[in-house]
């Protein structure tokens, strides 16, 4: 079984967004912070009048001595269990980026094929934004660190005290889809 663990206890925070950004409905979004052994996960509502409401962030972790596979099967299972559960309308993910090392770039090819899976399993939207563009549209520049966005993204969404890392990249992907949901040139879009 697979740990599933909050970073913060669920709670209901508002954030103001850019205006333009509003939509009719309600928009719950997903986003995913890939990986093998844990998964950043973080869950918005996108309000009408473009307000964004925190609903949950955590980390799904897998057993590290377990194989690869095995890993991959076991978040593939809580990613859908989160889904069944929270049903987001849209799952928002970095795009696939070429490191230095092949096999740390195959490892999150295969997190965000699982993930993928997951989505279109649960018939969720996709998007997909470099790292660089999710990090422009939280802190402002496009180099922040891990730090940074912690901090920017606990700022955003009024929370009481950081994410841990892989939750704060997954709510800067919300966060970040959220902003460009009904203005997708303003950074080169959704894919």
């Amino acid at each position: 079984m697979v740990a599933r663990r909050a970073t913060l206890p669920t709670q209901t925070r508002s954030a103001s967004i850019h205006p333009a950004d509003s939509v009719h409905a309600p928009v719950r979004v997903l986003g995913i912070d890939p990986g093998t052994l844990r998964l950043g996960y973080g869950l918005l509502d996108l309000l009408p009048g473009g307000k964004l409401c925190y609903v949950e962030c955590g980390v799904i972790a897998a057993n590290p001595r377990a194989s690869r596979y095995a890993r991959l099967a076991e978040i593939g299972r809580s990613l859908r269990e989160l889904c069944e559960e929270a049903k987001p309308a849209v799952m928002a993910m970095e795009e696939a980026f070429f490191g230095k090392n092949v096999q740390s770039t195959l490892a999150l090819g295969e997190a965000r094929g699982a993930a993928m899976l997951v989505a279109g399993d649960a018939g969720l939207s996709f998007a997909g934004y470099s790292p660089a563009s999710v990090k422009k549209m939280v802190t402002g520049h496009g180099r922040a660190t891990k730090e940074q966005i912690g901090y920017f993204v606990r700022a955003l969404l009024g929370l009481r005290r950081v994410p841990a890392p892989d939750a704060a990249d997954a709510l800067a992907l919300a966060i970040c889809h959220a902003r460009l949901a009904h203005a997708p040139d303003r950074l080169g879009g959704a894919s």
